[in-house]
């Protein structure tokens, strides 16, 4: 971290100190709730049609984090305190975040999935919370990078409702489909490990 940064950090709220610390571990931040639903006897049965509406759901959630990061690239990656570029492109027209609400999403879908109702309940608050701390940490990191640019953005787009027509002119960044589907590889992974989880589950409580 920069000797600026650091000077910075002194200044800023709680919420984005905690987010600093949460954002550069939050691919591991997942782990023990995942564990949580291979280890713990699921306490609710769906239909074949309820399971596919849950199995849409969290491609729909994918193709969210598909749709920005093809636009945003290889930065959504990052766990440092520097962002080379703005992007208000594809689906950050509409709302600031939407990797987070996609992530919110799959994650809670996935306790639904495997059949639990209350802790799906608590990884929607748990994901919900840990990314209210990671959005404080970067907005003041991008509030310090681009400034006013970044300030008359976030005036215009909202944080987590996404608006109904783009909020903003196009940064003109292109979506890259195949920088995307690299970039996404460790989520794909995770929904293959996901899968096979689930079936191995299914087949033991046999």
């Amino acid at each position: 971290m920069s000797a600026d940064v650091t000077v910075a950090q002194k200044s800023w709220p709680l919420s984005a100190q905690i987010g600093r610390t949460w954002f550069r571990w939050r691919s591991f931040s997942p782990i023990p709730l995942f564990l949580m639903l291979f280890l713990l006897p699921a306490e609710l049965t769906w239909s074949p049609t309820q399971y596919v509406l849950l199995i849409l759901g969290v491609l729909l959630a994918e193709s969210l984090r598909v749709w920005a990061v093809g636009h945003a690239g290889s930065t959504t990656r990052t766990r440092g305190d520097t962002v080379q570029q703005l992007v208000h492109a594809g689906p950050y027209r509409f709302v600031r975040n939407p990797l987070y609400i996609a992530n919110i999403a799959m994650y809670t879908l996935c306790g639904l999935i495997f059949g639990f109702g209350l802790l799906s309940l608590f990884i929607f608050v748990y994901s919900s919370v840990e990314y209210y701390f990671i959005v404080s940490f970067e907005e003041q990191i991008l509030s310090k990078t681009f400034g006013q640019s970044y300030l008359q953005y976030i005036e215009k787009v909202p944080r987590w409702i996404p608006s109904f027509r783009p909020s903003v002119e196009s940064s003109g960044h292109a979506f890259n489909f195949l920088a995307a589907l690299k970039s996404e590889k460790s989520t794909f992974y995770s929904m293959l490990g996901m899968t096979v989880g689930f079936f191995v589950k299914s087949y033991l409580s046999k």
